[in-house]
């Protein structure tokens, strides 16, 4: 509503002086008034149609469905920016992938670690152990 009636905006005091005088002019005392009513409620029903279609296209637009459409308009809009941020996100998931990568790897080495050590101790402890407990059986 304000894209279709911002020419009204750039009327100066005096410019809508005139107007008012040579509508009074041309469509007389009588019909003036009337004439203001009626594109009084023009303009309100206008303004009405305008609000219901800009309520019903951001309705379709916030529909989940419609994300790749919305982002191709923006794309449209703003390339580099759109790019910056494609680019960004790329570089994030990058990033995340070779963290997990080193995370997974720090873990099976870890694991590798720990078995080797039970597998070690297992080892140790089915060997006959000659230490002091053993003099204390054959001594006895």
């Amino acid at each position: 509503m304000v894209g279709s009636l911002g020419f009204i905006q750039n009327f100066s005091g005096g410019e809508v002086i005139v107007i008012l005088i040579v509508a009074l002019v041309v469509l007389g005392p009588e019909r003036l008034p009337e004439m203001a009513r009626s594109a009084g409620k023009m303009l309100h029903k206008v303004k009405g149609m305008t609000e219901g279609l800009q309520s019903e296209v951001k309705d379709v637009m916030d529909d989940p469905s419609m994300q790749p459409i919305k982002e191709l308009g923006e794309l449209a809009a703003r390339p580099r920016q759109k790019l910056t941020e494609y680019a960004l996100e790329a570089e994030a998931e990058e990033r995340a992938r070779k963290e997990a990568e080193r995370a997974a790897a720090a873990a099976a080495a870890a694991a590798a670690d720990e078995a080797e050590r039970d597998e070690a101790e297992r080892d140790d402890g089915a060997e006959p152990d000659d230490g002091p407990a053993g003099a204390d059986r054959g001594g006895g």
